[in-house]
């Protein structure tokens, strides 16, 4: 089971190295991951001698049997409320703040009742212990990787013409359900025919024909924790060229699992590189047009990502994240 107060320490450590009075955090992935809390609709302030749990009358129950008992739980009715509050805690001069899903009119909001100081983006600095994960992530993770194959397994059998995207996606959410996901971990993407090009073609009326590919990337939700996985099918025989293609993007995928095995790990944009470099001597650079993959946990995608823009500069043991 995760220790929220040693992830909390670890917070605290942070917000002292880089000389911030107080954190706010609004993510529900770092709410989770900081506090154990599982619903939304919430900040958490973080400082120095005090740490306090905001939430609303819908939650306010959930979050008092989630949250450690070490953090004081506030009931607020509104983003006003929540800065009159950071208002009377005079001490707090620098903000550092999980901007990632916090929208203008709170981020104004704040500022107001800050007296006109910025709040400070810090979500890169809040996520940063969140980027390797612990053995009890790893071992969450792998569960819901089995999940999604056992779904996968109990769908395929229905794989046949006649059926449309729409009933195969309905009984892939089932099997997931059935094998014990919480939910699915996106929208399921179900393309076939024509649209098994769209990257990602929701599931539609349409129904499977003789000769069709189809591709399914799906993923399961389960005590948190995503899977992510893309698979494609051919109902007969693929042309060459289909073949050729199909070919070129699993060699491009094997030699970026095969560069993870040296002694030395390359960092996100050189293992891009190694996948890209294969689909571009292929004469297929330019339909690879997203990145090689991203990292994966409490969100579908998160820190690393493994492309030409990657801002992460190394990759680490503990990491966990896609070649796609």
């Amino acid at each position: 089971m995760p220790r929220h107060s040693d992830r909390l320490d670890q917070l605290h450590r942070l917000l002292e190295s880089a000389h911030y009075d107080a954190f706010l955090i609004s993510h529900p992935a770092n709410l989770s991951y900081y506090t154990g809390y599982s619903g939304d609709s919430a900040y958490l302030l973080i400082g120095a001698k005090r740490s306090c749990f905001f939430t609303d009358g819908r939650y306010t129950t959930q979050a008092a049997d989630e949250i450690p008992g070490e953090i004081d739980l506030i009931r607020i009715n509104s983003v006003a409320d929540l800065c009159r509050h950071l208002r009377s805690e005079n001490l707090i001069r620098k903000l550092g703040v999980d901007e990632t899903k916090m929208n203008l009119g709170d981020w104004l909001k704040l500022r107001e009742h800050l007296d006109g100081r910025e709040p400070e983006p810090a979500a890169a600095l809040i996520n940063l212990p969140r980027l390797c994960k612990s053995e009890d992530e790893i071992e969450r993770l792998s569960k819901a990787v089995k999940v999604s194959e056992t779904a996968l397994q109990n769908t395929l059998s229905r794989l046949e013409t006649g059926i449309s995207e729409h009933e195969l996606a309905l009984e892939l959410e089932y099997q997931m359900r059935r094998a014990g996901a919480e939910r699915t971990a996106f929208p399921l993407i179900i393309a076939s025919g024509p649209r098994s090009a769209l990257p990602h073609g929701l599931a539609s009326p349409r129904r499977l024909t003789p000769g069709d590919i189809v591709t399914i990337d799906f993923g399961a939700c389960l005590q948190g924790y995503h899977s992510d996985q893309t698979c494609t099918y051919f109902l007969s025989e693929p042309e060459p060229e289909v073949k050729q293609v199909y070919n070129a993007l699993y060699e491009a995928q094997h030699q970026g699992l095969q560069a993870l095995k040296g002694k030395l790990l390359p960092s996100p944009r050189e293992l891009d590189r190694t996948v890209r470099k294969v689909l571009l001597d292929s004469g297929l650079g330019e339909y690879f047009s997203h990145g090689t993959g991203h990292g994966i946990g409490l969100e579908i995608h998160e820190a690393p990502s493994i492309s030409p823009n990657s801002t992460s500069e190394t990759l680490e043991i503990g990491m966990v994240f896609t070649i796609e």
